[in-house]
């Protein structure tokens, strides 16, 4: 099933090597039960034990073992926490990992126009990262412009062909 990002390390927080998580989900209950994450910044990555959770402000708090100081902890702010696929939070109908989306195929007018690369979120909203024969584009992924997306078909359908020529 693989790993999945599920948060990003923020800051440390207190003396004993706490870290601020803010979950992409914005829920924190599947934190609670984690055993040993991964945390990746880029190509570098560490496997942790899990020592602690507790919720927080919009995330939670973790400790992870080895990480026992303020100046241990700021040097994770940052990355990225990483989850096997079954650890993380359960989805309800409609909902997707963003995971999910890489490698689809925008599809406007039954023809296929791009394929996405990558997912990301702005203050605005998320962002599709296409790629095409004419270049590189980013679409908000909002009504306005996103039809029905397919998990399944690895599909999600693009309402202007204009966004991507």
């Amino acid at each position: 099933m693989g790993k999945i990002a599920t948060g990003l390390i923020r800051s440390s927080h207190g003396v004993r090597g706490f870290l601020k998580v803010f979950t992409y989900s914005g829920e924190h209950q599947h934190l609670m039960e984690l055993k040993e994450v991964t945390v990746k910044h880029g190509s570098r990555e560490k496997i942790f034990s899990v020592e602690e959770v507790k919720p927080f402000q919009d995330g939670a708090l973790i400790k992870l073992q080895g990480i026992d100081s303020p100046e241990e902890g700021r040097i994770y702010s940052n990355w990225e926490i990483w989850v096997e696929r079954s650890d993380a939070a359960k989805l309800s109908a409609g909902e997707y990992y963003y995971a999910d989306l890489c490698g689809s195929d925008v599809v406007c007018g039954g023809e296929v126009v791009a394929r996405v690369v990558s997912v990301g979120a702005t203050a605005a909203s998320e962002l599709l990262e296409v790629a095409n024969e004419r270049g590189t584009f980013f679409i908000p992924f909002v009504d306005e412009f996103i039809g029905e997306v397919s998990v399944e078909e690895k599909t999600i359908e693009l309402k202007e062909r204009r966004l991507v020529e």
